[in-house]
């Protein structure tokens, strides 16, 4: 019997032997390059004042990431450029950034640089949070890029961009706008956002589609609007929002098609507290048409608190809204269209 098990025995031995020379690492396939199941770059970073923001977007992996900035002061001597889609910055509470003396650029360009984008610079899925962006306009020389003349030097520059969020974000003292979209950017989704001391507008829409703004203060901005509205620009909601004290008029627009203001205060203004007209050179199709707005107030603005001028205007409404104390009195049109319903005048 002993020696029974322990031929047995042997046995399991030699066998055991002959499974550890077996090779069980998994092959690739034929179709498979090993470079391509590397990554090299990361897809979340953390970055703190030691590092370069612009250097950290360039080193995300091509389908994009996160950047979550640490909290503090970045002083940077070119502007922030995101011209890639995918990407993320995040900032924990007390990040600021600030250019420093004489860069002339937007501190922050989303999208093309290029003169006149197309759908091939087009860029999607951008999202920017939890920032104080500082343009030190006192400091900076120009309100162009001297080297990219077609670049306005706002504190948010946005170009040809698909689905864009901009949330808890407060822009103040940039050279030229406070936040500006153009060149056909849509889908772009606002909240939370402070826009005051700036050379020019507040907030500035043109040639542009698809923007909800909401719980928003744009005041004190230097020599523009709060709002500016422009271009071919259609399907905009403004809801819950303080234009304040700006130089100019509260809200500009023209050429534009479907745009809401509900709940918002438009006090103390420049000028008039909501001018709408068209563009002289093209005063047939550029007026202004169905714009609504809702449970709004006019009050204190050196103007009228609304004037429309344009004979190419249409179906414009103002109901439910309080106009009180504004110079020029309450509501100026003259032969456009515009309907009026229940609103209070105390002018």
């Amino acid at each position: 019997m002993i020696k029974i098990i322990l031929q047995i025995e042997i046995l399991l031995l030699i066998i055991s032997l002959i499974g550890c020379g077996e090779d069980n690492t998994e092959k690739s396939t034929p179709n498979e390059d090993p470079k391509e199941l590397v990554t090299t770059t990361p897809s979340r970073v953390v970055v703190t004042t030691s590092h370069s923001i612009q250097d950290a977007i360039n080193k995300l992996s091509k389908s994009g990431g996160t950047l979550f900035l640490k909290a503090g002061i970045y002083k940077i001597n070119s502007g922030i450029h995101i011209n890639r889609s995918n990407v993320s910055i995040i900032g924990e509470q007390g990040v600021i950034i600030k250019l420093k003396n004489g860069v002339n650029q937007p501190v922050i360009l989303i999208g093309t640089d290029i003169a006149t984008p197309t759908n091939a610079n087009l860029i999607e899925n951008i999202s920017i949070s939890n920032l104080e962006i500082n343009g030190n306009q006192l400091a900076q020389t120009s309100e162009i890029d001297p080297a990219r003349p077609h670049i306005r030097n706002n504190g948010i520059d946005i170009r040809r961009v698909n689905n864009l969020w901009i949330d808890n974000v407060d822009i103040h003292n940039a050279r030229s706008g406070g936040i500006v979209a153009s060149w056909k950017s849509s889908n772009i989704f606002i909240s939370k956002i402070k826009t005051h001391d700036n050379y020019f507008d507040g907030i500035a829409l043109y040639d542009s589609r698809n923007i909800i703004v909401s719980n928003f203060i744009s005041n004190n901005n230097d020599h523009g609007a709060g709002i500016s509205l422009d271009n071919k620009l259609k399907n905009i909601t403004f809801s819950n929002g303080i234009i304040q004290r700006n130089s100019d008029v509260g809200i500009f627009v023209r050429d534009s098609n479907n745009i809401l203001f509900s709940s918002i205060v438009i006090d103390n203004n420049g000028n008039h507290g909501v001018f709408m007209s068209h563009n002289d050179n093209d005063p047939a199709t550029t007026g202004v048409n169905n714009i609504l707005f809702t449970g709004c107030s006019f009050t204190n603005n050196a103007g009228s608190g609304l004037q429309l001028k344009s004979l190419s205007s249409n179906k414009n409404a103002v109901t439910g809204s309080l106009f009180n104390n504004n110079k020029d009195g309450c509501i100026i049109y003259d032969k456009s269209s515009l309907s009026e319903g229940a609103n209070i005048c105390y002018n």
